[in-house]
């Protein structure tokens, strides 16, 4: 794989916006080994208005020792609270927030911050191990139409352009304190639950995480936020050819 010269600019936002979902995610150390039976209650009792359904998932009927012994289980949810188009996720170590309707990055940090807050109000938070941004996003495109060449990359396999049918492409590269790690895959398909329409094209999912941060991310939380959020917009861009950013309708 041979990367294009990387774009130095990126537009402010674009009229046709590929992102099907957005998610912020935290890890964090609890207090106490029953914060996971705990924690979505809490949350409940502080957020209901904007998220008022509260949905058990799997991990919920997964006994506690079973989830302790297992290093797999230890970031996974055991209950969702759900709103409209936005939704919180809540395990042992770890609290998500997705939206399917991006409300563009103010708001979306403002949302970020009040679920932070609101971990930490109920005294079942120590600290953070680690947060991460994911923006998963969809490029429209027909499945008879190569779908690589949107891309600002050039991707030969023993000479020459490998088949789209079955391609994944996953790297990881590092960033200052951030590592992004890239998923590239054509011919995908993804349900946008708003309209209920799906869609079909080049699959870029761009997960920005930070690890390791101590105390740092409790002092200097906004900056850091607004630190991730611009690796990984930029490293979502910097992905695109000029002509697939244009077809966008950009705003410089």
């Amino acid at each position: 794989m041979r990367a294009g010269a990387m774009n130095t600019t990126m537009p402010m936002k674009v009229d046709k916006s590929p992102l099907f979902e957005v998610l912020f995610e935290i890890r964090f150390e609890p207090t106490t080994p029953a914060a996971g039976d705990l924690l979505p209650g809490l949350l409940y009792s502080q957020m209901k208005a904007d998220y008022p359904d509260v949905i058990p998932l799997p991990m919920a009927n997964i006994p506690r020792q079973i989830r302790d012994q297992n290093p797999d289980l230890l970031y996974q949810a055991s209950h969702r609270l759900r709103g409209t188009h936005h939704s919180i996720s809540v395990g042992d170590r770890v609290v998500s927030l997705s939206s399917t309707d991006y409300p563009g990055w103010n708001r979306f940090k403002e949302m970020v911050e009040s679920v932070i807050r609101g971990v930490e109000s109920t005294g079942l938070f120590k600290n953070v191990e680690r947060f991460s941004f994911r923006y998963i996003n969809v490029i429209e495109a027909p499945e008879t139409d190569r779908q690589l060449p949107l891309l600002n990359v050039r991707i030969e396999l023993t000479g020459s352009a490998p088949i789209e049918r079955g391609f994944l492409l996953r790297v990881e590269r590092d960033e200052g304190k951030f590592t992004t790690v890239i998923q590239i895959t054509p011919n995908s398909k993804a349900t946008i639950p708003i309209i209920g329409k799906t869609v079909s094209g080049l699959l870029i999912d761009v997960d920005t995480l930070s690890v390791g941060l101590g105390n740092e991310f409790s002092t200097n939380r906004s900056f850091l936020l607004e630190e991730a959020h611009s690796v990984v917009k930029r490293t979502f861009f910097s992905l695109l050819s000029p002509s697939t950013i244009e077809k966008m309708g950009p705003k410089w």
